[in-house]
């Protein structure tokens, strides 16, 4: 994607905002994938990036940075703060949760937990049940639900990585895998994954003890970057498109969430909260793709009205007058 020319008093805002020249997606992309996607977030790494560009190119850079991400063996999901209140970081799960591909993930873990126990899955990619698997291996089903009972319980009750309602549902949800369809109700544990309201006793049957809120679900990010990694995933790529946080009200569109001042603010605060837990959020790589309002934009919505993020991200070093193309905040253009 080349990046289309913008007129000369926008370029006047970038050189005085940033003091150097944009760079090229396509230069920024290579960085990403060398120095990031190829190594570092499949050996465990994390990190947050904000790639600055025109509005209308932000929609063909997030397709391009998915398929590098896919490329990479990252799971990608793709958030639109216009859809998702991404000032919360409990909305924020909700919503990769819901994008996640749970039926994928569930059969490459299992599939990953037998094969320790040296019994290699008999119909790779495929949900077998219990009785099944009983009978591929030449043993008698009970004594085959009791290893399963066993070498789950180590794998992911024993988890000390995971928090302990991600692991009651995670637990779960590998039990119905190895059902018959329907034969476990697992429905509530998915609702609680989701965000939707679920009676609690429904979900004291399966040990799961809270509701998701903004104040536990950092720990249930990282559960999931712990998860997906053992599903054999290198890591997860969230892309957010950060376009509707700098908007107006008198902008927004019908349909689409108006964020105040405080709510960007509240935005800032959760990256801030990322970017602080890095070491506990293994191979999590977050791009977020804004326009120049960011930086240029209405003050109180601005990178600079948050002290605690801008310090983070600012490319405060830079090789003469060029951008580092694996600086936290680049800014791309012509």
């Amino acid at each position: 994607m080349t990046i289309s020319p913008s007129g000369s008093s926008r370029r006047k805002r970038r050189a005085a905002v940033l003091g150097t020249a944009p760079l090229f997606y396509e230069d920024w992309l290579r960085a990403v994938r060398g120095e990031y996607l190829s190594a570092y977030v499949p050996a465990g790494g994390s990190s947050v990036k904000i790639a600055v560009m025109d509005a209308g190119e932000i929609d063909l850079a997030a397709v391009r940075l998915e398929a590098v991400g896919q490329a990479a063996g990252l799971i990608t999901v793709r958030i639109d703060a216009a859809r998702t209140r991404v000032h919360m970081m409990n909305e924020l799960f909700f919503e990769i949760a819901r994008l996640l591909p749970w039926d994928v993930l569930l059969q490459r873990y299992l599939e990953g937990v037998f094969a320790q126990h040296a019994y290699p899955w008999p119909q790779p990619g495929t949900a077998m049940t219990v009785a099944g698997l009983a009978s591929a291996f030449g043993i008698a089903p009970a004594i085959m639900g009791r290893h399963v009972d066993q070498w789950l319980s180590t794998a992911v009750w024993d988890d000390r990585l995971l928090a302990q309602d991600f692991r009651a549902a995670m637990l779960a949800l590998c039990l119905d895998r190895l059902e018959p369809p329907g034969g476990g109700p697992v429905a509530p544990v998915v609702q609680w994954l989701r965000g939707e309201k679920v009676p609690k006793g429904l979900l004291r049957g399966v040990d799961i003890s809270a509701r998701l809120t903004r104040t536990n679900a950092r720990p249930m990010l990282a559960s999931l970057c712990h998860f997906l990694r053992k599903a054999g995933a290198a890591g997860l790529m969230l892309v957010l498109d950060g376009r509707q946080l700098t908007l107006a009200a008198s902008a927004v569109l019908a349909g689409t969430l108006k964020y105040t001042p405080s709510s960007v603010m509240d935005t800032y605060e959760v990256l801030r909260e990322i970017i602080d837990d890095a070491e506990r959020l293994p191979g999590l790589f977050v791009a977020v793709l804004a326009d120049e309002a960011i930086a240029t934009g209405d003050a109180r919505r601005t990178l600079a009205q948050y002290a605690a993020l801008q310090m983070r991200v600012w490319p405060d070093v830079r090789p003469g007058d060029r951008q580092n193309p694996v600086a936290p905040l680049v800014w791309i253009g012509a």
